[in-house]
Order: C-alpha cells, then sequence, then structure tokens
C-alpha cells in the first residue's frame, strides 16, 4: 500500500482528514493529513505513526482500528489527535528516512548536560542543565512541529506507533517515561496478543551512540531520547508512549496490539485529572 492509497482507505471510512501542510520529495507532492475528533473534552490523546517509512505497519494498523479507535474516545469523552503517517514518502518507499534522507526525523529536544556539551539522549535521573526545543531537518517533520506549536496544546497522553525490524522471537515492548505501574497492567493484557520482548537489546547500537538502550525485564526501555513523547512529557503530558511492534509480526496481531494501547490510555486519561504529572 502507498502514501495515496493509505489516504484514500481512510476516507472511504469516512473519517474527515485535515491537511497542515504540503512537502515536495523528489518532483513529488505530498498533503500532510491529520485526523481530529473534538469530543467536547478538556482531555486529549495525541497519536503519531508512520515517522519512520520502513514501520509501515503502524500507518495501517492505524487504518484497521480507526473505527473502534474514535467511538471508544468518544465514549471516554477524550479528544483525538491523530497523525496517521508522518513521513508519507519514507512510507512509500518503505525506507526509515524521507526520499531526500533527511535525518534524524524524530528529533525535538537537546539537553545540555554540561557546558556546551549537548546529547539528545538522557537517562532518567541524569542530571542537565537546560533542554531545548530544535527543528528536525525532515521537512515533513518541521511542518508536524509547526502544526503542533500552532496549536499550542499539550495532551494529557501521547503514544507514538513504531515498528522494530531488528527483533527477534517476541513481539512487542514499549518506551516508557514514569507510570510503570500502570503500564504494567497494559503490558499484561498485551501477554494475551503476542510475546513481549524481555531484557534483549532492540537494535545494533550505532557508533556514537551515548547510549546502550536494552529492553527490561518488564519490556521496557526507560529513557529520555530527545523524541516527540519526551517533548511533551517535559511539557506536562501525563501519559507518555512509544509502543513498538516487531515488522514481522502479521497486521492483525500489529493492530490488536496497537488498538489495546490506545484503549488503555483513553481509560487513564478519562479516569484521571487533568495535568496530574505525578
Amino acid at each position: 500500500m502507498k502514501y495515496r492509497e493509505l489516504i484514500r482507505r481512510f476516507r472511504n471510512k469516512k473519517i474527515k482528514l485535515f491537511s497542515y501542510g504540503k512537502v515536495k520529495e523528489k518532483g513529488k507532492a505530498y498533503e500532510l493529513f491529520k485526523i481530529v475528533a473534538d469530543n467536547h473534552s478538556q482531555k486529549t490523546l495525541l497519536i503519531t505513526s508512520g515517522f519512520h517509512g520502513e514501520e509501515y505497519n503502524g500507518p495501517i494498523s492505524l487504518l484497521e482500528i480507526i473505527d473502534e479507535v474514535i467511538d471508544y474516545a468518544k465514549k471516554k469523552k477524550v479528544n483525538l489527535i491523530i497523525y496517521p503517517c508522518v513521513n508519507p514518502s519514507g512510507f512509500d518507499l518503505r525506507q526509515r528516512y524521507n526520499a531526500s534522507s533527511e535525518e534524524k526525523n524524530n528529533d525535538f529536544l537537546r539537553y545540555e548536560v554540561k557546558r556546551g556539551k549537548w546529547l539528545d539522549i538522557v537517562r532518567p535521573g541524569q542530571k542537565f542543565l537546560r533542554y531545548k526545543i530544535v527543528f528536525s531537518p525532515a521537512k515533513e517533520v518541521r511542518a508536524l512541529q509547526k502544526d503542533l506549536q500552532k496549536s499550542g496544546e499539550v495532551p494529557v497522553g501521547v503514544l507514538d506507533i513504531h515498528q522494530d525490524n531488528e527483533l527477534k522471537k517476541c513481539d512487542f515492548y514499549a518506551y516508557v517515561l514514569d507510570k510503570r505501574d500502570v503500564y504494567k497492567k497494559i503490558m499484561l493484557k498485551l501477554d494475551r496478543l503476542g510475546r513481549r520482548c524481555r531484557n534483549a537489546k532492540p537494535r545494533e547500537v550505532k557508533e556514537g551512540y551515548e547510549f546502550d538502550d536494552t529492553i527490561n525485564r518488564e519490556g521496557f526501555i526507560v529513557t529520555h531520547d530527545g523524541t516527540i513523547t519526551d517533548m511533551f512529557w517535559r511539557f506536562g503530558s501525563v501519559y507518555s508512549v512509544v509502543a513498538e511492534t516487531n515488522t514481522k509480526t502479521p497486521l492483525k496481531k500489529v493492530a490488536a496490539i496497537n488498538k489495546l494501547w490506545v484503549f488503555g490510555l483513553l481509560d487513564l486519561i478519562a479516569g484521571s485529572k487533568k495535568n496530574d504529572k505525578k
């Protein structure tokens, strides 16, 4: 499935799409879309997917579950803002970054750990002097950043949907920043759908990478990595999760896993006090 077919299928489901920008890659124009479900609430769940084009079952899984997601958010009285495919040219090419290879494209924060030394990743509890917002080199992500700035909203929850093509013998794990007890309950439900990753390295550590992230025995990586979920956590979002599935996991199972994350976060958001950070 290509990006235009993905968007067409969303429209065929009578999902209202809002344009937030256009980009051109290798002479090809792409219009960028988001889904907004206003349920007249002060609480919002922001969902992003498709930052990395080779993780194509992220956006496609959203297409599979979108009707149920919108209905459940309405039932829970939580607003939805969904960016279903952030990187359309990468999605079309099944490559990580856009057609111009502008990387990194989930890059939102830098941390000054000592005077003049800036990192994009810090461990929880690691001291730093300050952080700053950075704009991604990827044009489609800059369009997303501008749209987020325009709204100025800090959602109560953020879910960033990804996939991992280097996993072996397991189906899912998650990046989290805190509140692991409530996320553990979601993980227990996910265990009915597939194999949780535990005590594993999700990928080869590239040269110059500051930290060797390892999935712990609970199925989590706990780190501040400068991505969109980290940024909104710093801004005050109560729940902030990156849901990872194996790219080799069948679409039906990927959709079920991502649906459970969405529903679990909607339950938590509906029961929370707005901006109840602790």
